[in-house]
């Protein structure tokens, strides 16, 4: 249901009786509320009690003519939207003017027609109503324009601002006299007018341009401004600018996200893909050369598992902090990136003193522990190395972390444009794989890159696939090095080792494919199938009746790091339903120092789950003595370069006898390694090493001639190499 509608209420103001009786009966016939009066006076009186919808004024009245009411009726409260009709006896020019001038809205002449009369009134009221809406919109859009922060600028075709709707907060403060008439031009800095003209050519040619402009801030960061200009059909351009700031900070974060190491600043991978990509193409233009140094800091991955990922990343910023100070990064900012020091260009100094030669560098995070230096300029080869060595040197002091004080070497592969590569992926990859060279070749060196460097890189990667599947298809072998009693060749045991033998190329190094299976991660699978295996032939020899011996297994690193990996071996060794006192356990005294601590716990589980422990290659590592009697060992393995001259060195003979003696004074049994002549076997006796183990009693064979061994426990001191072979072949 509709709600009701008041009637409008008409005010008459007329001294004339009879017509104030007329309108008033032709109006309520109408629809209309009629109230009527007999003087201005009363007629503003009645206003000022309550405002009509409408008014009609008569001019010549007693008491206030019509013109002096109108007036004040405007004067009273709402009294200037009040639609005012003047009625007059007059038509000429004057009397309406004065009408008008009085505030009056329209004005209907005497004689009243007043059927017409009702019409103008409607129209009257409408008109108004129109006018009040009007007048709300523009209050509501002035509201609107005063909440946008845009600036919103009427600019005539010759550059100044006819009207300004909204001035942009922080652009430049409202000038007393308002902006009019003031020069667009005068709000954009002097760097930007040239484009700002070219854009306002543009928009009065009826084109819509977009530009942007920065103005300087004393306590902030610059402000940033976009101006689109939006062309009209007078010939004017309507200008709207708005504050960008906070977009140029968001795309700059996005922009460091992307392309900047979080952890170091650096740049990232990304951001020096591009720079190469760019870098090369200036340097085919110029005729000019550029090197890649690829920087990766050595077995860095121990710090992270010993000392905690925090400890790593702390240390990894002090690595680029070193670096770009050392490689006299000035960190002033090139414009590409926000002034980020890391995008600086780096001057290294020429290799020879007063050289004209001049290379700038690039200095990027790229991996975990990988760094990438990109040398551009008059750079070559001397140059690289030069910068090559500086790394070095820069990284061989300690670095303090906490109470550590820990050493990060690098190796450091070096690739040339345009001898090495042209274009950035072979550049990456062949800079990888030099790197990947001075690896092999010791670490804490550089390697430039060479042809032959891709064959050996093939060869490892055929190699690696290659082992995949022959673990996969258990196509590995596991051979046993005898191990005797050194008095009496009595058969104490043997050692189990790894033999693999190709379709195609024969015997494997064991080196080779046990190097490849830790870096790649089989080790962990080969080290369980080894066991397994082992386990096998146990079983197997028992169910025969021999009298078991016991095999010493090597353990690799990995897996000794890992309790996980150490569970495992219990388990394999209790699902065969044999004892763990028949498997001796080999680890290195690198991998054993790698953690000394956590080492010793590793120890301490395995020796209580029932593992004899050795040492293997023992000397040619790191072990203190303080920890050699913490740790639960059983056994030290003299290694084989020291047993190799003990018959024509002093110096061996006399580190034989001092492990010996060593091992001794702990309780622990010595064995000697890689025995291949009598002499070292006599030394070894007159020392009293516990067991040998060498060329001279027999090579490592497989497990059925290992089984005709346990058949017959004792070897003669005659010819025992011949036989041990006639059972190998």
């Amino acid at each position: 249901m509709n709600a009701l509608v008041s009637p409008i209420r008409v005010l008459v103001a007329d001294d004339d009786a009879i017509l104030r009786e007329i309108a008033g009966a032709m109006l309520r016939d109408a629809g209309f509320t009629v109230q009527t009066v007999a003087s201005g006076d009363s007629a503003v009186a009645a206003c000022a009690l309550r405002l009509p919808d409408i008014a009609l004024l008569d001019v010549e009245m007693p008491d206030g003519n019509g013109y002096q009411a109108c007036t004040n009726i405007r004067a009273l409260p709402g009294g200037a939207d009040l639609p005012i009709v003047m009625v007059t006896g007059c038509d000429d020019t004057a009397s309406i003017d004065r009408a008008y001038e009085a505030g009056a809205t329209d004005f209907v002449v005497k004689p009243i027609n007043w059927a017409l009369l009702v019409h103008r009134i409607r129209y009257v009221l409408r008109g108004a109503r129109t006018i009040v809406d009007l007048r709300f919109s523009e209050q509501k859009n002035a509201a609107l324009l005063k909440a946008i922060p845009d600036g919103i600028f009427l600019v005539s075709g010759r550059g100044l601002i006819e009207h300004c709707y909204s001035p942009a907060a922080g652009l430049i403060d409202v000038p007393k006299t308002g902006f009019e008439s003031m020069r667009f031009l005068d709000l954009i800095p002097a760097a930007a007018r040239a484009r700002a003209m070219d854009c306002l050519d543009a928009a009065l040619r009826g084109e819509a341009a977009v530009f942007e402009f920065s103005l300087d801030a004393e306590s902030r960061s610059n402000r940033h401004f976009e101006c689109r200009y939006l062309p009209n059909s007078s010939g004017q351009v309507l200008a709207i600018v708005r504050d960008v700031s906070a977009r140029k900070e968001a795309q700059a974060r996005i922009h460091r996200l992307a392309y900047y190491d979080g952890l170091t600043g650096l740049p990232n991978r990304e951001w020096i893909h591009d720079y190469l990509a760019q870098s090369l193409t200036e340097a085919r233009q110029l005729n000019r050369g550029l090197a890649l140094l690829y920087v990766d800091l050595d077995q860095f991955k121990r710090i992270n598992d010993t000392l905690g990922h925090e400890t790593g990343d702390a240390l990894l910023r002090q690595v680029a902090e070193r670096l770009q100070t050392g490689l006299d990064l000035d960190g002033d900012g090139d414009g590409d990136g926000g002034g980020d020091e890391a995008a600086v260009p780096l001057n290294l100094r020429a290799p020879e003193p007063g050289a004209h030669q001049r290379a700038l560098g690039r200095l990027a995070r790229v991996g975990g522990d990988e760094f990438i230096v990109v040398l551009t300029g008059r750079t070559d080869v001397a140059q690289a190395q030069w910068a090559a060595r500086r790394i070095l040197s820069i990284l061989a002091a300690p670095f303090q972390q906490e109470s550590y004080e820990l050493v990060v070497t690098p190796s450091i592969g070096i690739a040339m444009y345009p001898e090495h590569g042209t274009d950035a992926q072979s550049l990456l990859k062949n800079a990888d794989g030099a790197m990947y060279e001075a690896k092999a070749s010791g670490r804490n060196q550089l390697r430039v890159y060479d042809s032959s460097m891709n064959v050996r890189a093939l060869k490892r990667l055929s190699l690696e696939m290659e082992l995949r599947r022959a673990v996969e298809n258990s196509s590995l072998e596991v051979y046993y090095q005898p191990k005797y009693r050194t008095r009496d060749l009595k058969l104490l045991g043997g050692e189990a080792l790894l033999r693999w033998f190709h379709p195609e190329r024969g015997q494997i190094p064991t080196a080779d494919f046990i190097a490849v299976a830790e870096e790649t991660g089989l080790i962990g699978d080969i080290g369980r199938w080894a066991l397994q295996r082992v386990c096998r032939d146990l079983c197997q020899w028992r169910s025969d009746g021999l009298e078991l011996p016991r095999v010493a297994v090597n353990v690799s690193g990995r897996d000794f790091m890992y309790p996980e990996a150490l569970l495992r071996l219990g388990d394999t060794v209790t699902q065969a339903q044999l004892s763990p006192s028949l498997f001796e356990l080999e680890l290195t005294e690198g991998v054993l120092m790698r953690d000394a601590e956590a080492g010793r716990r590793s120890l301490l589980a395995l020796k209580e789950f029932g593992f004899a422990l050795a040492i293997d290659d023992f000397g040619t590592g790191y072990c203190s003595l303080n920890y050699l009697k913490r740790f639960p060992l059983d056994t030290l393995k003299i290694d084989r370069s020291f047993v190799s001259d003990i018959s024509e060195d002093p110096d061996d003979a006399s580190i034989v006898r001092a492990i010996i003696a060593l091992g001794h004074s702990l309780d622990l049994k010595i064995v000697a390694e890689g025995v291949t002549t009598q002499t070292q076997l006599q030394f070894l006796q007159a020392e009293s090493c516990d067991a040998v183990q060498g060329f001279l009693m027999s090579p490592a064979i497989p497990a059925n001639a290992f089984r005709e061994l346990l058949e017959r426990p004792r070897v003669s001191l005659e010819a025992p190499q011949s036989q041990s072979r006639r059972r190998a072949s």
